[in-house]
């Protein structure tokens, strides 16, 4: 499996990014949110996203334009490598080691565009390519590499334009893929992605709760409200299982499902976390431990989990309507 990165924006919060005027409460192109950004005179809106290095990558996602000027960039530590513009002609202009090229699709204020881009640092047989709404609009090829061999880093900004200076930047579906491990090793194609919340109690229900009420309803609500209404445990391997809503879709392929959650270590005791999934007739599937610090900082993600283990099929739409998951007190 070799998807780095995936994010839709759902849990409504920008933990786990450094980011500046960013927010995850904007219109969604699917789901319930995406990321608004509004660079304003002399501000800069940004969000950065540290990886493993790698020479070669593909990233995607979704943006609706609202007359700031997008510029993504990839780095190697303080140094950039290439630049992808969604220029103020509303053009996609790529800049990478002296190459450069620009595209022919116009980027329509108040559209929502896939923008998908492949990279391969290399300084012979380098490439950028550049797709939009999986047609191809620019690219360039050659040397590619400059001052470092890997990228490090993806750094996403939007600016003020003087030739459009209204309006509001969003950005949904956000995916990156490297090209190791035989599986999402290539073009990302599009995605969309959406959340489902718990919705009702299981027979399984260890943790401590911090009022009177079901479970589950302690831990449904989208922003996460930290200290305000959760659930505990002080003994390892105590779980809670939930019921988890209706997804709502219909005739899709279903890539990937992963668990996320917001935890925190209240007694900094160096505990960890696991996430559970649990499918009809299988067994429960852990996503492995996470460690906790003393904060609601840590962006706590299940392992992404690409068919049903049951049955080691695609998931189907039933099967995310019978899904049930919780939170693992791990050591």
């Amino acid at each position: 499996m070799t998807r780095v990165w995936s994010e839709g924006f759902e849990m409504k919060d920008m933990v786990g990014y450094a980011q500046t005027y960013c927010y995850a409460d904007g219109t969604p192109r699917s789901g319930a949110a995406s990321m608004r950004c509004l660079g304003g005179f002399l501000t800069t809106a940004s969000l950065t996203k540290n990886i493993t290095a790698v020479s070669e990558l593909y990233f995607r996602f979704a943006t609706h334009m609202g007359g700031r000027e997008t510029t993504l960039y990839f780095i190697n530590g303080g140094t950039t490598l290439c630049t992808i513009v969604i220029t103020r002609n509303n053009l996609i202009s790529i800049s990478c080691n002296g190459l450069t090229d620009t595209g022919t699709h116009t980027i329509l204020a108040g559209y929502w565009y896939l923008i998908e881009v492949h990279i391969k640092i290399d300084n012979t047989v380098g490439v950028v390519e550049v797709k939009v709404d999986g047609l191809d609009d620019c690219d360039v090829s050659g040397d590619t590499e400059g001052a470092a061999s890997t990228i490090t880093s993806l750094y996403l900004t939007t600016a003020y334009s003087s030739a459009a200076p209204g309006g509001t930047n969003y950005f949904d579906d956000i995916a990156l893929n490297d090209t190791a491990g035989g599986v999402d090793d290539s073009w990302c194609g599009d995605g969309r992605i959406i959340v489902i919340k718990p919705n009702g109690d299981t027979a399984t229900f260890d943790l401590t709760p911090s009022a009177a009420v079901d479970h589950y309803t302690l831990v449904d609500e989208v922003p996460a409200d930290g200290d305000t209404t959760y659930v505990e445990g002080s003994v390892d391997d105590e779980e809670d299982i939930y019921d988890l809503e209706a997804c709502g879709l219909g005739d899709v392929i279903i890539a990937r499902i992963w668990t996320e959650a917001r935890v925190k270590d209240t007694a900094s005791s160096g505990k960890s976390v696991a996430l559970i999934t649990l499918a009809s007739g299988g067994a429960e599937v852990s996503d492995g431990d996470v460690a906790l610090t003393g904060t609601y900082t840590t962006k706590v993600l299940g392992t992404e989990e690409l068919v049903n283990p049951v049955d080691s099929a695609a998931w189907e739409v039933a099967d995310i309507d019978a899904l049930q998951g919780g939170p693992r007190t791990r050591p």
